[in-house]
């Protein structure tokens, strides 16, 4: 019984650290994407050329930077492929 306990124990601490990571990796890519972002211009026609300034914003930082806010960009993939975006 008391191995089970450990068990349990175990795996909600590391399933609260992944949400805390998470959480703070996403509200790190929402604080750099207000101060660094950029924006499509409303006359494109293009309904994706948001999606694509994303991608291209997203790919132009540094490699320590894209890893510290894989949670915002999977959240803002998800939002753009439920649109229809790739």
């Amino acid at each position: 019984m008391q191995l089970i306990m450990l068990l349990m124990l175990i795996i909600g601490v590391v399933v609260a650290m992944a949400l805390v990571f998470a959480c703070a990796s996403y509200a790190f890519g929402v604080h750099l994407y207000s101060r660094h972002g950029t924006l499509a211009f409303a006359t494109e026609r293009d309904p994706c050329a948001q999606c694509n300034a994303d991608r291209d914003w997203y790919q132009s930082l540094p490699y320590w930077q894209q890893t510290a806010i894989t949670a915002w960009w999977w959240a803002n993939r998800f939002q753009w492929a439920s649109k229809g975006c790739r």
